[in-house]
């Protein structure tokens, strides 16, 4: 069978999943999400054949795009981006005007909004030295408020991947930890930090695959006790003042910068993001740092990775060199809308900006 045959057969038994689920679970199709779709795949395509179609959320939103002017729901705006290719695609779109930022920090229209940007972090299995760095960096830069770019807990205990080495596979010690790191964080950034949003990242959504997928039925009914297993719930987020942003969707603040947890995952990650987006857009996913750039008539605009928080000796890749980097994102934003990003990269626990040394060694 050639490629061409066998991405048709996929992109076929996908479409056959989503409408199956959007039956069981009573919704249209453009509604199914990636718990869903796994919940009734029953075995007939793999997560690998869906990653190289995207994910199941990109290949959706293809398919079964959002129906145009719909409004989803009360807290984003379905906005419609012109991919390069011609394809028209449908992303959520948390909006979020520069304006409201600029009030709310009680700002001056000459001042800017500091914005601080944390990619992966994968706790417990976080770089403790560059996260210390992070954290002091926090406290003297006194953020207006800071995006959490999800892949913030590792979640090896409920991830469909084999395990990579004999660890106990744990997910308590992993949600206490970040709760305390999260803490340090909301306790460093301080009370000027008026903006605190968590984008759900794909290992957080293991949490939801895998309840969705094996225990709906035992967990039904939980909520109306008090107790609640999603992540939120788990770290505390809504105590700490963070709006999640669902796996796979958008944060734009005001109109030329956009935010992801990342979806595509070749070599040159950036260029495919920017090809099919087209604007201003910032993650994390891939813990490197890497840029593209691109011009058109509405001006200059880019792909870019921030790189990530995380113990660069992963045990899946069993001792084999990467490319990453840790870093993370500085957003000056001013009350036009326009902004200024800097990338400081953190070298063994230690980097400067702006004449000042933060080590966290």
């Amino acid at each position: 069978m050639s490629h061409k045959s066998h991405t048709k057969d996929i992109k076929r038994t996908a479409s056959k999943v989503i409408l199956r689920a959007a039956t069981k679970f009573q919704i249209s199709p453009y509604q199914v999400t990636a718990a869903q779709f796994w919940a009734v795949a029953n075995g007939e395509v793999t997560d690998w054949e869906m990653r190289k179609l995207g994910s199941v959320t990109a290949f959706r939103e293809v398919e079964f795009p959002v129906p145009v002017g719909m409004k989803v729901s009360d807290n984003f705006r379905v906005k419609k981006f012109v991919a390069r290719d011609s394809k028209l695609l449908g992303f959520n779109t948390h909006v979020v005007d520069v304006a409201d930022l600029f009030a709310a920090a009680k700002l001056k229209d000459n001042e800017v909004f500091r914005m601080i940007v944390q990619p992966d972090t994968h706790v417990e299995e976080h770089d403790h030295a560059a996260l210390n760095a992070f954290v002091q960096f926090l406290a003297w830069y006194k953020p207006h408020g800071l995006i959490n770019l999800g892949d913030f807990l590792e979640m090896d205990a409920v991830s469909h991947w084999p395990a990579k080495d004999v660890r106990p596979r744990r997910l308590i010690p992993q949600i206490k930890t970040g709760v305390k790191i999260l803490e340090n964080i909301k306790e460093a950034a301080g009370k000027q930090c008026v903006f605190w949003r968590f984008l759900i990242g794909n290992h957080e959504d293991w949490l939801d695959q895998y309840l969705v997928a094996k225990i709906p039925e035992v967990l039904d009914g939980l909520a109306e006790l008090g107790h609640d297993l999603t992540i939120e719930g788990l770290l505390k987020l809504k105590e700490l003042d963070y709006e999640t942003i669902p796996v796979n969707e958008i944060l734009r603040i005001g109109n030329h910068c956009h935010f992801i947890h990342g979806y595509y995952t070749e070599e040159y990650h950036t260029k495919k993001h920017l090809n099919v987006f087209g604007v201003n857009l910032y993650y994390g996913h891939l813990h490197d740092v890497q840029g593209t750039s691109t011009v058109s008539v509405n001006g200059v605009h880019e792909s870019m990775s921030l790189g990530c928080l995380r113990s660069m000796d992963a045990a899946f890749l069993k001792g084999k060199p990467n490319n990453w980097s840790h870093s993370f994102g500085i957003f000056e934003f001013r009350s036009d809308g326009s902004f200024t990003r800097y990338v400081p990269i953190i070298i063994n626990g230690r980097f400067s900006f702006n004449g000042t040394i933060f080590d966290g060694n």
